[in-house]
């Protein structure tokens, strides 16, 4: 039986390449698990059945649940978790935190299903909500917490008030805003993440057939760039904060000896931080003599090309294998106009560099930016040929853009025609792969289906993506099958008569069936 049971549920496609530990519910538990309370995490993608985990965990004691979602499928399955959750425990109030949460606060606590809205950094704000609730104590001046009123109000400690009609409609009269919580600076002063809450063994981040253990590891937030289309200036208000080099290094060692880790994947927006913080890294990390390989989500080329050829050969022996570089687009003027602050030159240099090392190089790029014309995105389309043939090691994925809330191209998504969700259902479906099909936008039908045809085409032409689906024996197949036609499409930058989207919608349909079929049978 727990105090706090905190809950992760499936996150949609991205589950079928690989199963991240639950870095954002591992930090929330942090702090009231460093004050002695019982907390549980109970998680949707490896719990063998869901629902009787959570009851089992459910006691007299249980104050609060607590869940997370991303914008788009993750708010679905957050809704069916929530729904449930109502159903057969009605008495404990339910608190949603995470990005889309923080993004948009307000029409998140309206609806009738959540209770609590915990708006950015959460790991001080919700273990305080957790005492009040567990005390009986008021909230009203608890700041970063948003919940509807008895008045038929949200209120928001964050520091914005909205009237509503009724919380039925979500329908908003009056908003009223005065201030933010304040986000958590110093991350070395946060308590030892609580590993054992998990089962270590069901998470596997990276697929090899050696069996050894990986892990994920945040080791900072925020990034110190503007790029126009992307959510972090809005969800850390600009400000980059990561764990000192040598904090990092204590967390990496005691996962290599306690659990018995040998592959970490830096989960940061911006991994390195300051070049001295980032060699420091390094450093420490060739210490293990290549027993422990690294490889991380946030790297930017204008950083790799700053390297000179020993903190290059420094960045191979420390045991990186594999780098993810935002490339965005291939011509300058949408760089520029993105905010990008780098150019194609430096992205050219930086694969080139890369290209004389043993590591694989996953580059993503964005098509479909408003104001973006069809001979721009085309020129991201070469840009990705032109760097996957100067590294043999490098692929390309390309990805739609989608409209964030809060960035300066939501306001110009809006401009140019997209008609926004209104309610948390329909933000459920507001994923990079289809959105375009279910909500208004700038492009017209015909260019909405060539930029999802590029954009899954990515995931299927280059060989070496195929890494990311050795987990997935349905992934395995599609590879194999759809490879052939998705190389000749890059190859030849043909995107007309998109017929495989029938396949992948069925493929889906199937996999949701199966998914449906196995929770009845449990």
């Amino acid at each position: 039986m727990a105090e706090i049971i905190l809950i992760q549920t499936h996150t949609g496609s991205f589950d079928e390449m690989s199963t991240r530990m639950p870095e954002s519910l591992l930090a929330v538990a942090s702090v009231p698990v460093s004050k002695g309370y019982d907390v549980r995490i109970v998680d949707q993608r490896t719990s063998a059945n869901f629902e009787r985990e959570i009851a089992d965990a459910v006691g007299p004691e249980t104050v609060v649940f607590g869940l997370t979602a991303i914008t788009g499928p993750q708010v679905r399955f957050a809704l069916e978790v929530t729904t449930f959750l109502k159903k057969v425990f009605p008495h404990i109030p339910v608190c949603w935190g995470g990005v889309h949460a923080t993004l948009l606060p307000e029409q998140t606590a309206v609806h009738p299903l959540v209770d609590y809205v915990v708006v950015g950094d959460g790991e001080l704000v919700f273990c305080e909500l957790f005492e009040r609730l567990r005390d009986r104590q008021n909230i009203h001046d608890l700041r970063g917490v948003v919940y509807k009123t008895r008045e038929g109000q949200v209120k928001s400690n964050a520091g914005f008030v909205e009237t509503l009609e009724l919380a039925r409609t979500g329908s908003v009269k009056y908003v009223r805003r005065n201030g933010s919580v304040d986000v958590i600076r110093d991350l070395d002063s946060l308590p030892p993440t609580p590993y054992h809450l998990i089962d270590f063994d069901a998470y596997e981040v990276f697929h090899a057939s050696d069996g050894l253990k990986s892990a994920t590891l945040n080791t900072s937030r925020g990034c110190p760039f503007r790029c126009k289309f992307c959510s972090d200036p809005v969800i850390n208000e600009g400000a980059w904060r990561g764990l000192s080099a040598r904090h990092l290094l204590e967390k990496v060692d005691f996962l290599y000896r306690q659990y018995n880790v040998r592959r970490i994947y830096f989960q940061d927006d911006y991994f390195p931080g300051s070049k001295k913080r980032f060699i420091d890294i390094l450093r420490g990390l060739a210490e293990y003599g290549g027993e422990l390989k690294w490889a991380t989500l946030g790297i930017r080329a204008d950083t790799i090309c700053k390297l000179n050829e020993d903190e290059l050969c420094l960045l191979e022996k420390s045991g990186c294998f594999s780098l993810d570089v935002g490339i965005e687009s291939g011509n300058q003027r949408v760089i520029e106009f993105i905010n990008k602050a780098e150019s194609l030159d430096e992205m050219r240099q930086a694969n080139r560099m890369l290209a004389e090392l043993d590591i694989l190089v996953k580059y993503t790029l964005i098509v479909g930016f408003p104001g973006e014309s069809e001979d721009e995105i085309m020129d991201t389309v070469r840009f990705a040929a032109e760097l996957e043939r100067d590294n043999p090691n490098a692929y390309c994925l390309v990805f739609n853009f989608l409209p964030i809330v809060g960035t300066p191209f939501y306001d110009e998504a809006v401009a140019a025609g997209f008609h926004a969700p209104t309610s948390l259902e329909e933000w459920g479906y507001m994923d990079f792969e289809n959105w375009m099909r279910r909500f208004k936008c700038w492009h017209s039908p015909k260019m909405a289906r060539k930029l999802e045809a590029i954009s899954l085409a990515s995931y299927f032409h280059n060989k070496n993506v195929f890494h990311k689906f050795s987990g997935s024996l349905l992934l395995r197949l599609s590879f194999r099958l759809y490879h052939p036609l998705a190389r000749w499409r890059f190859k030849n930058q043909k995107f007309g008569f998109f017929v495989e989207a029938a396949l992948k919608d069925w493929v889906l349909g199937i996999k949701y069936l199966l998914r449906r079929i196995l929770k009845a049978l449990r």
